[in-house]
């Protein structure tokens, strides 16, 4: 373009110049020859040509440059306006808003979108510059005084609060202001964005009342518990007070849960958090653990306070729950610790205040128990064994041994019972008095059941396959196996696994459990016979109405307890009662076996009264599947 300006400014000073000698001789000042004066005459009329139409052609070129810049202007502002749209368009379309305040020009911009955000006509903020302040919710002012504080600073500040909309619907606000200052330190222009966090805080409020509360019952769940006992435990620790613990387990719910149903089990829960929440009312709070496991927190000056506490929980289960039309009676068992005489931190309390629960329940359930000293290492032992039982099965540490069954005048092994055993890492062999109602208890009886029942049918075919075709495996069964729902189905399942024939397997219940749950397990045990199994009830003699019901059941062994036969020699009332059970279980067709045989003398006994086959330690004493198998080679006719 330079170079352009410069060529002309050339023609212009040449064509100047050649005009100034024409004039200048035309007037007479150059005196020139008349054919030296034609010649420069032409000289100059073909530059003036030349000139005049670098001029005009000049003159086009500018003027098609200059159309060119007017119509790229115009492209430029219908960009921006389309860009303007667009924008617009977006804030319009999304929950924002922008307030611009210029303080020196008391100049106030604000965006439309603020109608969005807080239900009022735009004017409405124009005509009152403090609305947006007017409608915050009285809670959150703290927030917009500090907000207030930081942008006269030059902070920009950025803050969180809720406003109240005209129809009364509570909104959060994201609101973030950038100040400018001048160099006097002084706010002279103001900027903010203003956006609509209402979903997120919803979405922020569900994730912590899911980490916080338990779903079924909307009691704080065990996060909950943790944050709010460590904040009791700071204010206990200034204000030198005391807290208790009520840790509440509901006696037999999992019975109750597996007989009725999980819907009845979650009905009863909520219900359960009710009646905790009345009856503590204000004087403490509950939360809900697990399962069917409850934990109660209160303030207290007396120990007299706690204990009446405690005998009105136990009170208020007097009365029955209704659920969907069914009448349901359940107790609890309770476990109290106290601050700060039973531990200083909420892991000790709960600890301690378990251990008491556990005594409770060996008190005989439906009651309270404080925490004692002497009461802890039984607990630690307990909680030791369910742990280390919770992964007996992954390491391999548990196994069977088998008793065999006998007739008692050939002395020939007819069946053998299985027996589970645990050889626990760290301490040897475990009693399955200790840790068999601990599986009960905890329900890891099921897997483990199912475990030892498919063991026994796979050693069972191999004997079977081996001739010993007539021999009976019997299992004992735990009556949450049988309330099972699916306990049937993974039977069947295993029986075909292993192909070990029906008829020789036969399921061992206990009398005392069968009878408590006998309307659930009795259609059960029916279907169980009906595929083939033989069913058995051990312990027999040691439950109630057992003569009511023995016709009911579809029984095909009776187990005479060890107990009677212990004392069938020295306790004449034993030995009426054993009589009594042979008698009864002959005419009704039943084979009978008497468990716990250990002399010649109780045999002999036996045999006298009726009992053709027993168990003992005097006849066989458990052992491993390839001791067995020795004997069955000798006291057992291979078929």
């Amino acid at each position: 373009m330079e170079s352009r300006h410069s060529n002309t400014k050339k023609w212009i000073n040449i064509s100047a110049m050649l005009f100034s000698v024409q004039i200048a001789g035309t007037i007479g000042l150059i005196y020139s020859q008349f054919y030296m004066f034609y010649m420069l005459n032409i000289v100059i009329s073909i530059a003036g040509a030349i000139f005049v139409y670098k001029i005009l052609n000049r003159k086009d070129v500018y003027s098609v440059n200059l159309e060119q810049e007017i119509q790229k202007h115009k492209q430029t502002f219908s960009q921006l306006k389309t860009s303007n749209t667009k924008l617009q368009n977006i804030f319009d379309s999304i929950d924002v808003a922008i307030w611009s305040h210029n303080l020196k020009a008391d100049k106030l911009l604000i965006t439309a979108g603020i109608e969005k955000l807080y239900g009022y006509p735009l004017k409405a903020f124009y005509d009152d510059a403090d609305l947006w302040k007017k409608v915050i919710h009285p809670d959150d002012m703290d927030v917009v005084i500090k907000r207030a504080n930081d942008i006269e600073n030059g902070i920009v500040a950025t803050s969180e609060y809720r406003i109240i909309r005209p129809d009364g619907e509570i909104r959060w606000i994201h609101d973030r202001g950038i100040p400018f200052l001048n160099e006097q330190k002084e706010l002279i222009d103001f900027n903010s964005i203003l956006i609509d966090i209402t979903e997120r805080k919803r979405a922020e409020m569900t994730i912590e009342h899911m980490a916080y509360y338990d779903e079924l019952t909307g009691l704080p769940n065990r996060n909950g518990f943790k944050k709010r006992i460590d904040e009791k435990l700071k204010e206990a620790s200034y204000i030198q007070n005391n807290l208790a613990l009520f840790y509440l387990d509901l006696d037999r719910f999992n019975v109750l849960n597996d007989t009725l149903g999980h819907s009845f089990g979650d009905l009863l829960l909520q219900q359960v958090a009710g009646l905790l929440k009345n009856t503590l009312g204000e004087k403490g709070e509950v939360f809900r653990r697990s399962g069917d496991e409850f934990l109660l927190l209160m303030d207290f000056k007396s120990k007299n306070e706690v204990i009446k506490i405690a005998e009105e929980l136990i009170a208020s289960f007097t009365k029955s729950f209704l659920l969907s039309g069914q009448e349901v009676f359940i107790t609890p068992s309770i476990g109290i610790s106290l601050y700060p005489g039973n531990g200083f931190d909420s892991e000790t309390l709960l600890k301690r205040a378990d251990s008491a629960l556990y005594q409770a329940k060996e008190r005989g359930r439906n009651t309270y128990q404080f925490f004692t000293e002497q009461r802890d290492g039984k607990m630690e032992r307990r909680l030791n064994l369910e742990h280390g039982l919770r992964k007996a099965l992954n390491n391999n540490e548990l196994f069977l041994v088998y008793q065999p069954q006998v007739e008692l005048c050939t002395r020939k092994i007819i069946g053998v019972e299985t027996l589970l055993r645990w050889n626990k890492e760290d301490e040897g062999i475990v009693s399955p008095v200790d840790f068999i109602p601990i599986a009960e208890e905890t329900g890891l009886i099921i897997p483990i059941g199912e475990w030892v029942l498919k063991n026994a049918c796979l050693q069972g075919a191999v004997w079977h396959k081996k001739g010993f075709s007539e021999l009976t495996i019997s299992v004992n069964i735990s009556v949450r196996q049988l309330l099972d729902e699916s306990f049937i189905d993974r039977v069947e399942a295993i029986l075909s696994e292993a192909e070990f024939p029906p008829s020789l397997l036969e399921l061992e219940i206990t009398e005392s459990t069968t009878m408590e749950s006998m309307e659930e397990t009795l259609p059960v045990l029916h279907r169980l016979r009906e595929k083939g199994m033989k069913i058995s009830i051990d312990d027999f003699g040691t439950g109630y109405s057992s003569l009511t019901y023995l016709r009911k059941l579809p029984v095909d062994t009776l187990k005479i307890d060890k107990m009677f036969i212990d004392d069938i020699l020295t306790d004449s009332k034993s030995g009426a009662i054993v009589k009594t059970i042979i008698d009864m279980g002959q005419n009704l067709g039943f084979h009978v076996i008497a468990e716990g045989i250990e002399s010649a003398e109780q045999v002999d006994s036996l045999l006298e009264n009726g009992c053709l086959c027993g168990q003992g330690y005097y006849l066989y004493k458990p052992h491993k599947a390839d001791e067995i198998e020795n004997h069955l080679e000798k006291n057992m006719v291979i078929s």
